[in-house]
Parts: C-alpha cells; structure tokens; sequence
C-alpha cells in the first residue's frame, strides 16, 4: 500500500479514469495533503482499471513475464522513488518548523523537474506568499499558467526560453484578442522569473534576452476615474450620513450601500486599494491613526482618520463585532483568507456595476476607480504631484503620472477655462472649489 502519512502530512498515488469513452486506460497521480488543504502532481504512468487496487491503493501485476508486466514493475520502482523523495523534503523541511503545502509542493516539482519555469515560479510564488505578497505570488502563477496552455502544457527549462519563444507567445495571445496590457503585465511578469532565475544562479546571463522585443508597456486604458460631480453623487448617498443623506428616487438595498461604503472609505482614504481595506484590522487603528502596510509594496501608510472616514467606521462597527477585521470580508479567519478576499473583491464590482447602473454612470466604475478618482481630484485641485504620489503610498512619481495620464479632455479643458477666468475683473474667487468640490 502506497501510502504515508509524516509530521501530519498525508501523501499517496490514486487512479483517475479516463473520460474518454474510447480509451480505457487511465492515469495515477500523487496526492498530497498538508494543513487541511490538498495538492496533486499528475505522473506518466498509464495503468487499466484492472491494474490498481483502489482499496490498497498499489498496482496489481499480471501473471506471467509479459512486457506489460515489466512497465508496471518499472512504474512501481519508479512510484516507491517519487515516494522517496517526498519523504526527504518533508523531513529537511520539518527541521525548519512550520511550512505549507506549498512548499513542500514547490520543493518535489524543483526536484523532479528541474530547473523548470513552473517549477521555480512555484517556489518564487511560495516564498512571496510567507512574505505576505499575495498578489505578487498570484501573478506568478497566473503567468505561468497561461505560459503552459501556450506550450501545450509541457513545462519548459529555464534555458529554453528564447527570444523566438517569447515572440511566438506574444503573437498568440495578439491572435487571440488578448489587449496589450494583459499582454505587457504576462511579460513583464515572465521577465521578472527569468531574471531571478539568473539572479539565482539557475541560469547564465544571455547576450540577448529572450523579452529584448517583447511588449512591456502601457497603454492608455479606459478612463477609470470618476468626474467630481459623479463621486458627489456617490457621496450624497452614504449610507453612514444616515438620515441626512438625500436620496431622492434612488434606493439602494443594505448589500449596495455596503459596497458604496467601502468604496467611499477607499476613496476618502486617500484611494486604498480594496486589498489593503480588506485585510485592515481592528488592532490598526490607534489614537485617531490608522496604520497599516500596502499589500502590494509593503510600505506603511499612516492615515489621519477625518471625520468622512470615522463615520464608515462607526456604520461598519456593529456588522463586525466579534472580527478582529474592521470590515466584514474575512468572515471565517481560519479558513483560506485569500480565498475570502478575491471572492469578496469580485462580489465588490459586481455590486459597484449595479450602483452605476443605478445612478446612470456609463464608464468603468470598479474598485479601483476610487485611487483614480482621488489622484484626479487631488490633481485638479491643484495639489503637487509629490504629494499626490506621497499620498498614494506610491514609491515613485512615474507610477502616479500613469495614473493622471487618463484624465479626460473635459477635465482638463475645464481648467483650461478656470484659469483663463481668473484673470477676468469681477471672478469669483471661489468657483473652482464648485467646480471641483471636495467631497471629504
């Protein structure tokens, strides 16, 4: 019987049928479980339904010395090694404490592969994710997946990425409708492996890299911010105003007004990434300041909380009572939080496509509309573009101008047209905080 079990790790070979009704051979794979949560790595032994115990879960040998007979002998030499070498990662690896299952997964791929793109983006991914670059790590693994279904699944080496391999890919995602930004962001993450990979000494530095002609830049997308007049809007429809708050016709039911409440809590906050709201704990919020540590760059944020942002607090406060969380997306703190997030994140746009329909907002209205909408308030109001870049929690300016670089013709011949009037006798000194009101 196939079938371990070490430092609470499980692991054992199955039988997995075929779908195909003209075949009937089937395929064995690894099975590895780890922490409550499970992992397979498909092998290339090719048994009949009559060739496993199920039971004891082993292959079942054939009578006489057939050449059948010898590839099962064969492949259960070969499943006792895959065994093995499973056995020696968990023991290097239970003599560093604690690990996840996908380490152990990142370690036997690295073993029986390689030096394989999936391989080690794995183990990248893996690392990224102790360090608590989610996001980072998805899109490793959301690259490299897309990588393999241009490759037919077949898992290249490191060393066989070339500059024609690359070009290819580039031309097939082109030919299949994939908009060159999705396109750049699949690169540039593709790069960033290779030049680790070389970092680690895995590879040898190329004359010419294989992403020397590769499409890493960025096109101007659809505009994401919204104008002044649609946030306030928004605005006047908080649901933490209570009773103050002018509705007039339109009603939004209590999951709408959750979601335009966290929308406006990112956007007063000066543009939060809704990944950054969503892991906010309680614990972060100390004397009137919240601190917290972006998600995406690790750096700290500290945020005065005025008095737009104390009121969504409050409205949330009975809904998270019991939550170490301030706001009600982790539900359940032992189960797979990045899991809750992305599900919660998917739920938040669809109910934010729902209140632009509501409020006749025809533009892309997401959430990350609200870091948008406060860069591009912040600019029209004229703050410097340091401090707009300071306020983002941006690490550089060029990343801000990105974000600027979308502001619409109307927004900006509006300023054209105020600063023409502000020479004209008689100008109200005023107009421009009507123009672009601050909705704080």
């Amino acid at each position: 019987m196939i079938n371990f079990v070490r430092c609470m790790t499980s692991y054992g070979f199955s039988f997995r049928a075929t779908t195909r009704k003209d075949r009937q051979l089937g395929r064995l794979y690894l099975r590895v479980v780890h922490g409550g949560e499970s992992r397979s790595v498909t092998t290339d032994y090719y048994v009949f339904p009559g060739e496993w115990d199920p039971v004891g879960r082993r292959l079942l040998l054939p009578l006489g010395r057939s050449d059948r007979y010898r590839q099962l002998v064969e492949y259960q030499g070969s499943m006792h090694a895959d065994t093995q070498r499973l056995e020696n990662i968990i023991k290097e690896l239970t003599k560093g404490g604690s690990y996840t299952i996908d380490e152990i997964m990142a370690r036997y791929r690295s073993v029986m592969f390689g030096n394989t793109l999936a391989a080690f983006a794995e183990q990248l991914a893996t690392d990224f994710e102790r360090e608590g670059f989610s996001r980072t790590a998805r899109s490793y693994r959301t690259t490299t997946t897309r990588f393999l279904k241009f490759t037919g699944n077949r898992d290249l080496k490191l060393e066989q990425i070339t500059p024609a391999l690359i070009a290819d890919f580039q031309h097939q995602l082109k030919g299949e409708g994939v908009v060159m930004n999705t396109i750049s962001f699949y690169m540039r993450t593709l790069r960033s492996i290779y030049n680790k990979a070389i970092a680690d000494g895995r590879i040898p530095r190329q004359f010419e890299s294989p992403f020397a002609g590769a499409y890493t830049g960025l096109q101007t997308t659809r505009k994401l911010a919204l104008e002044p007049e649609e946030l306030a809007r928004l605005a006047a429809l908080d649901p933490s105003l209570g009773s103050k708050a002018p509705r007039g016709n339109i009603q939004l039911d209590h999951s709408l007004e959750e979601a335009l409440a966290m929308f406006l809590f990112c956007y007063h906050a000066r543009g939060m990434c809704f990944v950054d709201l969503t892991y906010l704990k309680k614990r972060d919020l100390r004397d009137g300041t919240l601190r917290y540590r972006r998600r995406k760059t690790g750096q700290m944020i500290e945020l005065a909380i005025h008095p737009a942002l104390r009121r969504i607090l409050d409205w949330f406060s009975p809904k998270t009572k019991g939550s170490e969380y301030l706001f009600p997306i982790i539900s359940d703190p032992s189960g797979d939080i990045n899991l809750q997030y992305n599900s919660g994140l998917r739920l938040q746009n669809q109910r934010l496509k729902k209140i632009a329909t509501l409020l006749g907002i025809d533009k892309r209205f997401s959430t990350h509309s609200a870091r948008h909408s406060w860069a591009t308030v912040a600019k029209n109001e004229g703050l410097p573009l340091a401090v707009i870049s300071e306020g983002l929690g941006h690490t550089n300016q060029k990343t801000t101008e990105i974000y600027l670089a979308s502001m619409g013709k109307q927004a900006l011949d509006r300023a054209s047209r105020l600063v023409s009037d502000a020479i004209k006798p008689g100008h109200n000194r005023g107009r421009a905080a009507h123009t672009f009101p601050n909705i704080y």
